[in-house]
Order: structure tokens, then sequence, then C-alpha cells
């Protein structure tokens, strides 16, 4: 009976588990560090991607006006023609949500309702505000970055009558840079932890085995097939996996808690770009199936000398 088969090798395998509880244990904490140091940087590079995909999704582009009062009246006249017909000509494009233009005395009042300590020095322009004035250009939402908004952003900002411009596609492009370094790192680090853990896992199953050939030998005598005596130890294997990821799981969640804890100033730094507050599903059912996957396969690895023990 498959099911019969399949309940005394989990009870069997527990029971060993619990048996050699030092060691175990020990083999628990290893799964549990291993798989929490590729947790955080799982989180960390998922916790980029949304980022990134929140900018992809909702341009914004501000583009500066060159400023006109070096000009003579009829250049400024042509200029102010210029810019009326670039604001017509982005509000019909199909690619834009909304424009909206911001002249010199509207950017004036709205830098110094945010920085009000400023205002003695804006008091030394007495005839027209030092800043420049601009269009916002916001594209409608998209699942990702479409090239030709990106080239239409690349031209508009390359006419002469804009003088710069600032565009949040910069910042996700560079966070994207740090999340490939960061995955890279990652990748490198959980790579040699996974490789370490199963090479413990695998020892201690091969450990196992040894201790336990004088019961393997009675099995076979009453005709125990290899599968009977196998299953128990793949179990196992299994089940340190899955036990040392669920604690990794934990692990990663308090440390993220204590991380927003007494790291005040620096989770306001990252307001917006990771959360602290939970692990995402899809990390903590990655850390439970890798965890897992790493039990089994070291103890079908550690078995394939079996039938030498004697």
């Amino acid at each position: 009976n498959l099911l019969k088969l399949i309940r005394e090798s989990f009870s069997n395998a527990l029971k060993n588990i619990l048996r050699n509880k030092l060691v175990n244990f020990l083999c628990l904490g290893i799964i549990a560090f291993t798989l929490l140091i590729f947790g955080m940087f799982n989180y960390i590079s998922y916790s980029l991607d949304l980022f990134t995909q929140n900018f992809t999704k909702n341009v914004v582009a501000i583009f500066y006006f060159t400023e006109t009062s070096e000009n003579s009246a009829r250049q400024r006249r042509d200029i102010l023609n210029r810019r009326e017909n670039l604001i017509r000509e982005l509000q019909e494009n199909p690619l834009i949500k909304s424009v909206e233009f911001t002249d010199k005395d509207q950017a004036e009042k709205l830098f110094l309702s945010e920085f009000p300590e400023f205002k003695s020095s804006f008091a030394e322009f007495k005839e027209q505000s030092p800043l420049p004035a601009s269009i916002e250009v916001v594209f409608k939402e998209r699942k990702e970055l479409d090239r030709k908004i990106e080239t239409l952003i690349d031209e508009t900002g390359a006419m002469d009558i804009i003088e710069s411009k600032q565009v949040n596609l910069d910042w996700a492009k560079k966070v994207l840079n740090i999340k490939t370094v960061i995955s890279i790192i990652g990748v490198f680090l959980s790579s040699i932890l996974v490789f370490v853990s199963f090479f413990i896992i695998y020892n201690i199953i091969r450990l196992n085995i040894i201790n336990r050939k004088d019961e393997i030998n009675i099995y076979r005598l009453v005709g125990a097939t290899d599968v009977y005596i196998k299953i128990p130890f793949i179990i196992e294997g299994g089940m340190l996996g899955f036990f040392g990821s669920l604690l990794a799981g934990f692990f990663l969640f308090i440390v993220l808690k204590i991380f927003a804890h007494y790291t005040a100033a620096i989770e306001e730094i990252f307001k917006g770009i990771l959360d602290f507050n939970y692990v995402p599903v899809k990390i903590f059912i990655s850390i439970i199936l890798l965890g897992t996957a790493i039990g089994i396969v070291s103890s079908i690895f550690s078995l394939r000398k079996i039938n030498n023990i004697r």
C-alpha cells in the first residue's frame, strides 16, 4: 500500500531526525542561514523590480525652456510661438496623457511653497523669477516601457528651445544597474551557500545510512525492496530542507522587522523602494521550494551507493 509506505516513511524520517538532534539541528541552522541570504537578495531584487516597473509604467518628463530675456522682441515672439506649437503637438500625441505648462512666476511660487527659507534670496530678483518656465509631460500608463516614449523624450529634449529635461526614467535606469549588481552578488553567494548546504545534507544522510546499516540489512533479509529502504532517507533529507527553509523564512521576516525598527533613518531613505513590513509570498514559496529541493537531491545523491553498505 503506497499510502501506508509514505506514512511510515514520514514517521521513520521524523524519528531519525529527532534521534540525532545535535547534528540535524546544526544542519537546519546552516540551511536556514543559506536560504536567509538567498531570501534577502531575492527580496531586494524583487523590491527594486517593482520600483522600476512603477517608473516605466508611469513615465513623467519635465522639460525646462531656455531663457528668452536676452533675445530681441522678434526672437522672443518666435520662441514663444515655437513653445506653443510644441505644447500643442505634445497634447495631440497619442502616447501622452497630459501636458501642463508652468510659467516662471508659477515656478517661483511652487518652489517657495516647498522651500520658504529661500524667500529672501528670491527678493533680489525684482523684475522676474530666476526659475525657467517648464512643461510637465505625463505619458499614458503602459505595462512596460515603450521605445517610442524614450525616442520622443530624447527628441524633445534636443530641441534648442529646451534647456534641460528631468525624467523619472533616469532614476529607474540607475536602480536597474544597482539591481543587476545586487543580483550578480546574490547569485554568487547563494550558489556557494547552496553547495555547502547540499554537501552537509549529503554527508548527514550518508552518516545516517552507515549508522543504520544493521537495520538496513535486516530490512533486506525480510524482503524489503530498495524503494522501501530508500524512501525514508529521501523524505528525511526533504524534511531537513523544508524545516530549514521555514526557519529561513521566519528569520527573514524578523530581520526585516529589526532592520526597520532600529534603522529609521535608512528606512526613510529607502521609503517607496523597500517595504519592511512583509515578506512577499512569492519569495517565501521560492525559499521553501529551494530548501526542500536541496534536501531531496542531496539525499538521492547520498543513496547512490547504499547497496555497497553491508
